[in-house]
């Protein structure tokens, strides 16, 4: 069955610059091989969903009408890739705005967007907010691992796109829940993403609820300090409070 727009695809890619140069990949040995090896980063296939400009748009329109397992080459135009330069995203900015002293090629975040650096001169920094890439034509080699059929492999494979991370999902009718470990409770990016995540789950996976669960669980050195308590003699039956060891 060929991809059509809505398809959950799971995807493997490689970018190439026009010298050659490989400047993404979901594969680990080639991003050890060409020096852009980061830790930190998941190499794996992705999940996407096609048509909805998970990845560039001259890679996203390629997909379409492909079959499963195909494996091709499409050469993207700036326009469909990371766009043209704009001169106007070239800013200078007081030093004091950065919490570490910038020094040119660094890369910054400022104001919710990441830009280089490209001078420091006294306490005026010069960033450039356009992507790295704009104004590239670039070339991607990729393959068509699998389209996704399963609801709970979908739904996993968002969360996985936009967080970065796996979660337990289960599915029941028209119910979605999301099990979430409770420090995630605190994180910004879960907490900004919740929300979207959510819509985009009703409509791609076809449910109509998604609960977020807060999980809670025991950690091995608190199982280990009540099975101590447990060996101890019998004490009076005075209570005490109970204590609350750090992660």
């Amino acid at each position: 069955m060929s991809v059509k727009p809505g398809d959950f695809v799971r995807l493997s890619y490689t970018g190439r610059l026009d010298s050659g140069d490989v400047f993404d990949t979901t594969d680990a040995e080639v991003a050890e091989e060409n020096g852009i090896f980061a830790e930190g980063v998941n190499y794996a296939p992705i999940i996407i969903i096609a048509g909805e400009n998970m990845v560039v748009k001259g890679l996203d329109e390629d997909l379409i009408a492909k079959e499963a397992g195909y494996e091709g080459t499409v050469t993207v135009p700036p326009e469909k890739a990371f766009g043209e330069r704009v001169p106007e995203l070239v800013e200078v900015v007081p030093t004091r705005r950065f919490e570490k002293r910038p020094v040119p090629g660094m890369r910054v975040s400022l104001d919710n967007r990441t830009g280089t650096v490209e001078s420091v001169v006294g306490g005026r920094v010069r960033v450039d907010f356009n992507s790295p890439y704009a104004g590239k034509t670039v070339r991607y080699e990729y393959k068509i691992d699998k389209v996704i059929r399963s609801k709970a492999e979908k739904i996993k494979g968002l969360l996985k796109y936009y967080l970065n991370r796996d979660f337990e999902v289960t599915v029941k009718d028209k119910l979605v829940t999301v099990l979430v470990p409770y420090e995630l409770g605190f994180n910004q990016t879960v907490q900004y993403y919740k929300q979207l995540l959510a819509e985009k789950i009703m409509q791609f996976a076809k449910v109509d609820e998604v609960d977020y669960v807060e999980v809670h669980k025991k950690h091995e050195h608190a199982e280990e300090k009540s099975a101590q308590s447990e060996e101890l003699p019998e004490q009076s039956e005075s209570i005490t409070q109970p204590t609350h060891e750090k992660e």
